[in-house]
């Protein structure tokens, strides 16, 4: 990939630059303190970051297309869905864990709407809902729970017929 290329594909990280250089321009203090802030946030997600690539890498090698394509592809209907509504559910830690997974799903044959299910239970967090019921009570955590767990089933279709496939998530392979 040339670097033309490469600069579009990042160009966030310009925008960032570009706004980290203007703010120089306005107040040097500034700058520094947000380069400080921006860098010592980078330093506590760089280790989750790693480990999560590490077990992107794992699945990437040890879960095979042909499972992904059988339980969450485009032919897995509602079961697909469930099953990917459930994975959510399960799914513990930042959501910048969350979306390298996703991708390698998207990569490896899964389905939009899955992908949408597990986003959206992934809110969902099971450790949590004791302490839930302790302050909001049962009618509430339940009421939530369920809504958060049925959204799943609304969105998922609604996304797929809004976006369609959308060829440019999934990964190209070089050649």
């Amino acid at each position: 990939m040339n670097f033309l290329a490469w600069a579009k594909k990042n160009w966030l990280l310009w925008v960032a630059v570009a706004a980290y250089s203007l703010l120089a321009t306005v107040s040097l203090s500034e700058a520094k303190m947000a380069a400080i802030i921006g860098a010592t946030t980078f330093a506590s997600v760089f280790v989750t970051l790693v480990t999560v690539f590490i077990f992107v890498g794992l699945f990437q090698v040890w879960v095979r297309e042909e499972f992904i394509l059988k339980h969450l592809g485009e032919q897995s209907g509602f079961r697909g869905l469930f099953l990917g509504a459930l994975l959510g559910t399960a799914i513990h830690g930042p959501l910048v864990g969350v979306f390298p997974l996703l991708k390698t799903l998207l990569n490896k044959g899964a389905r939009l709407g899955v992908v949408i299910a597990i986003v959206s239970t992934w809110a969902i967090k099971l450790p949590m809902i004791p302490l839930e019921l302790r302050f909001f009570g049962w009618k509430f955590t339940l009421a939530r729970q369920f809504l958060l767990f049925a959204s799943a089933f609304v969105m998922a279709p609604i996304m797929e017929r809004l976006i369609g496939n959308v060829p440019e998530l999934r990964e190209r392979k070089e050649e």
